[in-house]
């Protein structure tokens, strides 16, 4: 029984992992509620700009802003330790 939770959890992580990297490759997607098209249309009016996306047709992915945040704090935190090393060679 342990050996299926921690198969299962490794699972959970490897798929984690996997959204974690398409997240950083490709942050935005086509809005869901205008399906890319930037205007949504509208019975008997005119055509207006989506509300969600602002009439762009692409959207942040869910977690995107939160992954970019965590990948600019590790390449901050490697500079620091990086310069920190300089000056103590120095």
């Amino acid at each position: 029984m342990f050996i299926t939770i921690m198969r299962d959890v490794l699972l959970g992580l490897a798929v984690l992992a996997a959204y974690g990297l398409l997240v950083l490759v490709k942050p935005k997607m086509g809005c869901r509620k205008c399906s890319g098209n930037g205007s949504r249309k509208r019975l008997g009016r005119a055509r207006s700009a989506c509300g969600r996306c602002q009439g762009t047709g692409r959207q942040f992915r869910p977690g995107a802003r939160l992954v970019h945040a965590g990948a600019v704090l590790a390449v901050d935190t490697i500079r620091e330790h990086i310069e920190r090393r300089r000056e103590e060679r120095q």
